[in-house]
Protein backbone atom coordinates (compact mmCIF):
# COMPACT_ATOMS: atom_id res chain seq x y z
CA UNK A 1 0.00 0.00 0.00
CA UNK A 2 1.46 3.32 -1.06
CA UNK A 3 1.01 6.50 0.92
CA UNK A 4 -0.12 9.58 -0.90
CA UNK A 5 1.90 12.79 -0.88
CA UNK A 6 -0.05 14.49 1.93
CA UNK A 7 0.42 11.59 4.31
CA UNK A 8 4.13 11.38 3.54
CA UNK A 9 4.53 15.13 4.12
CA UNK A 10 2.71 14.92 7.45
CA UNK A 11 4.76 11.91 8.56
CA UNK A 12 7.99 13.65 7.53
CA UNK A 13 7.07 16.82 9.46
CA UNK A 14 6.25 14.88 12.62
CA UNK A 15 9.40 12.76 12.34
CA UNK A 16 11.61 15.79 11.63
CA UNK A 17 10.06 17.63 14.56
CA UNK A 18 10.80 14.77 16.94
CA UNK A 19 14.32 14.47 15.53
CA UNK A 20 15.07 18.18 16.04
CA UNK A 21 13.55 18.01 19.53
CA UNK A 22 15.85 15.09 20.37
CA UNK A 23 18.93 16.87 18.97
CA UNK A 24 18.10 19.99 21.00
CA UNK A 25 17.77 17.94 24.19
CA UNK A 26 21.05 16.17 23.46
CA UNK A 27 22.84 19.50 22.98
CA UNK A 28 21.52 20.78 26.31
CA UNK A 29 22.57 17.57 28.06
CA UNK A 30 26.04 17.65 26.49
CA UNK A 31 26.52 21.20 27.73
CA UNK A 32 25.86 20.08 31.30
CA UNK A 33 28.63 17.47 31.28
CA UNK A 34 31.32 17.81 33.92
CA UNK A 35 34.08 20.17 32.72
CA UNK A 36 37.64 18.92 32.48
CA UNK A 37 40.18 20.38 34.90
CA UNK A 38 42.02 23.22 33.25
CA UNK A 39 39.42 23.73 30.55
CA UNK A 40 39.97 27.05 28.70
CA UNK A 41 37.55 29.93 29.09
CA UNK A 42 36.31 29.75 25.51
CA UNK A 43 35.25 26.13 26.04
CA UNK A 44 33.19 27.24 29.04
CA UNK A 45 31.54 29.93 26.90
CA UNK A 46 30.84 27.40 24.14
CA UNK A 47 29.29 25.09 26.70
CA UNK A 48 27.07 27.92 27.93
CA UNK A 49 26.08 28.72 24.33
CA UNK A 50 25.00 25.11 23.83
CA UNK A 51 22.84 25.22 26.96
CA UNK A 52 21.31 28.65 26.50
CA UNK A 53 21.15 29.21 22.72
CA UNK A 54 21.62 26.28 20.37
CA UNK A 55 19.92 23.51 22.31
CA UNK A 56 16.69 25.39 23.04
CA UNK A 57 16.60 26.96 19.56
CA UNK A 58 16.83 23.60 17.82
CA UNK A 59 14.40 22.07 20.30
CA UNK A 60 11.84 24.81 19.78
CA UNK A 61 12.15 24.44 16.01
CA UNK A 62 11.52 20.73 16.51
CA UNK A 63 8.42 21.26 18.61
CA UNK A 64 7.20 23.77 16.02
CA UNK A 65 7.54 21.14 13.28
CA UNK A 66 5.86 18.56 15.52
CA UNK A 67 2.86 20.80 16.23
CA UNK A 68 2.66 21.80 12.58
CA UNK A 69 2.71 18.13 11.57
CA UNK A 70 -0.07 17.25 14.02
CA UNK A 71 -2.25 20.12 12.84
CA UNK A 72 -1.55 19.24 9.21
CA UNK A 73 -2.47 15.62 9.91
CA UNK A 74 -5.78 16.60 11.44
CA UNK A 75 -6.63 19.03 8.64
CA UNK A 76 -5.21 17.39 5.50
CA UNK A 77 -5.94 13.70 5.98
CA UNK A 78 -9.65 13.31 5.29
CA UNK A 79 -9.99 9.54 5.66
CA UNK A 80 -9.34 9.59 9.43
CA UNK A 81 -12.06 9.31 12.03
CA UNK A 82 -13.36 12.59 13.43
CA UNK A 83 -12.34 11.69 16.97
CA UNK A 84 -8.80 10.86 15.87
CA UNK A 85 -8.57 14.25 14.20
CA UNK A 86 -9.85 15.90 17.38
CA UNK A 87 -7.31 13.97 19.44
CA UNK A 88 -4.49 15.16 17.16
CA UNK A 89 -5.61 18.76 17.60
CA UNK A 90 -5.71 18.32 21.39
CA UNK A 91 -2.20 16.82 21.41
CA UNK A 92 -0.96 19.70 19.24
CA UNK A 93 -2.56 22.21 21.63
CA UNK A 94 -0.90 20.58 24.65
CA UNK A 95 2.48 20.61 22.88
CA UNK A 96 1.96 24.28 22.07
CA UNK A 97 1.18 24.98 25.72
CA UNK A 98 4.49 23.32 26.65
CA UNK A 99 6.31 25.74 24.37
CA UNK A 100 4.46 28.74 25.74
CA UNK A 101 5.15 27.68 29.33
CA UNK A 102 8.89 27.96 28.70
CA UNK A 103 11.76 25.76 27.69
CA UNK A 104 12.19 24.44 31.23
CA UNK A 105 9.14 22.23 30.68
CA UNK A 106 10.75 20.70 27.60
CA UNK A 107 14.34 20.18 28.74
CA UNK A 108 14.12 20.21 32.51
Amino acid sequence: MMMDRKKMLVAAMIAAGLLFLMVGAILVDVSRAAPRPGEPADAVLNRADLANVWGPAIGHFGIFLFVLGLVAASLLIEDMDVFVRLFLLIVAFVALLLVLAGSTTIFG
